[in-house]
């Protein structure tokens, strides 16, 4: 018997009575006392507020942030993931074994690459090396979160078994980004030299936290296309065929390009963006 029906209950009983009558008699020179008071109706249990959903960005400004973080930290993903092979083929990081998944993660403000185990029990990783890229990369033992390497680790082997929706013109790369509530695994094709460099075909499959269901994914993928980009003196521009916000992989490129030239553009079909190496700003100009 549940508190509600005990309550419900007791009410039961306390009514019967006063319909019964007591007993006890009370004197005539005794005023009777008045009725007591039905106690107040039960309110029902307060329901435990829903959880915040995200809110998706719809507006240009939002969208050209979303993706120009992305590729932020896409490109710190690759630069980890290179460091920490080099370092494995260079024989810093000893002996290896193959059966152990690797993966990239930002734990608070420093890149690592990781190795380590799956398991089938809590926290589903066993973390046995970690590649810290500090000052020139260094083996580290501190602390890491398990279960943000274990979500990484298996997103990124759900990756690496997705079909590619596009002719193999190009070599791709998939990049495993958590997120609050899920990890992103992106396709993009491998950056390289920027002045003759593969962009489109970008594709996202979402995968919940722990790595193991796909949430969703890109239903189209944009067309690939190869291009050779000279610098005009300090300036380096991009042309987009997206309508308002560049791709990923072009997101990438531009960064990439600061390398190379002080000033960057990428220009869609409705604005020319612009970035310097002494502003991470974006400014925009309706075209």
């Amino acid at each position: 018997m549940n508190h509600t029906l005990k309550r419900h209950t007791l009410r039961g009983a306390l009514l019967l009575l006063g319909a019964i009558g007591s007993p006890f008699v009370a004197p005539a020179s005794l005023a009777q006392s008045p009725p007591s008071k039905a106690p107040p109706p039960m309110r029902a249990p307060k329901l435990p507020a829903l959880p915040k959903t995200p809110r998706v960005p719809d507006t240009f400004e939002e969208l050209f942030a979303y993706r120009d973080t992305r590729a932020k930290a896409a490109l710190d993903y690759l630069r980890c993931m290179q460091a920490t092979v080099t370092a494995l083929r260079t024989g810093e990081l000893g002996r290896v074994p193959t059966a152990w998944s690797i993966t990239c993660i930002e734990q608070g403000k420093e890149w690592r690459g990781v190795f380590g185990e799956l398991i089938d029990t809590v926290p589903g990783m066993r973390v046995h090396l970690q590649y810290a890229l500090r000052g020139n990369g260094m083996v580290v033992k501190d602390p890491i979160d398990t279960a943000r390497v274990n979500g990484t680790a298996r997103a990124l082997l759900r990756g690496l078994s997705a079909p590619l929706a596009h002719a193999a013109s190009a070599e791709f790369v998939p990049i495993a980004l958590p997120q609050a509530g899920y990890v992103e695994v992106w396709f993009i094709p491998l950056p390289g030299n920027p002045t003759r460099v593969v962009i489109g075909g970008d594709s996202l499959i979402q995968m919940s936290t722990d790595g193991v269901r796909e949430l969703g994914h890109s239903r189209t993928t944009p067309p690939v296309r190869t291009l050779a980009i000279e610098p005009s003196g300090p300036s380096y521009t991009l042309q987009s065929t997206e309508e308002r916000v560049p791709l990923l992989s072009e997101f990438v490129i531009a960064r990439m390009a600061l390398g190379l030239v002080p000033e960057v553009h990428i220009r869609t079909y409705q604005y020319d963006s612009v970035i310097t190496r002494t502003s991470d700003t974006w400014t925009h100009t309706r075209r």
